[in-house]
């Protein structure tokens, strides 16, 4: 095996959690001599798809052009997709391939796989440098989800991304985000990595100082009432708390902005709205099936609120949960 497939292993390992097993490509004979005398071949499982390397074995720089038209006669000899492999490649020739979709490695540098939605830069190793105080959005997205529904058995990036409208590549990174948190337990499978919780209770514990206030934003609005209730208004619907003297809902940015194109009125005031009403992150319909907000994001909206009557009604919100 040479040194550039052990590079790549560890450059997908480091970067997608995933480990793979590199095998000689059986068929490579039928390809014409010039390109076995150019090239290495081996098969490999990638987020449950398989891919063929061609990797440079002078490992000097080609002509994107040229790789194309190599990469074209071997993709024609090839069922699934074949990627190129080349241990330097100038930012301008990488530039090309993508532009030819191309996709292509360069360990410890850059990934571009469009079939796998992947397109992994070196500002991604920068990242990892960063303490983390916060989750990102798409983390949180799954954390939430977790808590709120049943977990019968590990869950994939594929299976996320599916569900949640996400580029396996966000959710690929949610799952290394995870791991380096130790936030419930990412295992590694030969065709990619699973995330398993083994008790909700411990997840919140393991998550909760990880998560943020789902709300970006507090507006008033005149003559408006929508689905569903958040902030004080849903918190004494889960506890003793008296409700707020206007209404509160929430709403997702993106139905916001729909909301927005339909037309509104803002209330410059709070004596002269209707209602309050709190922009999300994320759609607070995700994660209910009544009129109230979760309480797992409804805590998270008003952890840090000073008065302690809310601080005790958010206390007794969390002891009704049923783990």
């Amino acid at each position: 095996m040479t040194q550039l497939i052990k590079e790549v292993q560890e450059y997908l390992y480091k970067t997608l959690l995933i480990q793979i097993m590199p095998r000689h490509w059986k068929n490579k004979n039928k390809l014409p001599f010039f390109l076995l005398n150019s090239y290495d071949f081996y098969e490999i499982d990638l987020l449950e798809s398989h891919s063929l390397l061609m990797i440079n074995k002078e490992n000097t720089e080609i002509r994107p052009s040229e790789i194309h038209n190599h990469w074209k006669i071997i993709q024609e000899k090839y069922p699934d997709e074949c990627i190129y492999v080349q241990s330097v490649i100038s930012s301008y020739n990488r530039q090309r391939l993508i532009d030819r979709n191309i996709p292509f490695i360069v360990p410890g540098n850059q990934m571009y796989l469009p079939h796998l939605g992947i397109d992994l830069r070196e500002h991604f190793r920068k990242m990892h440098n960063r303490k983390t105080t916060h989750v990102s959005p798409a983390t949180q997205l799954v954390i939430i989800d977790a808590l709120i529904h049943t977990v019968n058995e590990p869950t994939s990036p594929r299976i996320l991304a599916n569900k949640f409208g996400y580029s396996l590549m966000t959710i690929t990174r949610t799952f290394k985000e995870l791991e380096s948190l130790k936030i419930g337990q990412v295992l590694r499978k030969k065709r990619g990595c699973v995330w398993i919780v083994a008790n909700k209770k411990t997840l919140w514990e393991q998550a909760k100082n990880f998560l943020q206030s789902p709300v970006k934003k507090r507006i008033w609005l005149q003559h408006r009432t929508l689905d569903i209730f958040s902030g004080l208004s849903a918190l004494s619907h889960f506890s003793m708390i008296s409700p707020p003297k206007l209404p509160i809902f929430a709403i997702g940015i993106d139905q916001w902005k729909q909301l927005e194109q339909l037309g509104v009125d803002l209330a410059p005031t709070s004596e002269d709205a209707d209602c309050e009403l709190e922009i999300w992150n994320y759609d607070p319909k995700l994660f209910t099936t009544t009129c109230f907000a979760d309480s797992f994001s409804l805590y998270l909206s008003l952890q840090t609120y000073e008065d302690e009557r809310v601080k005790i009604a958010l206390e007794e919100m969390m002891e009704k949960i049923v783990w």
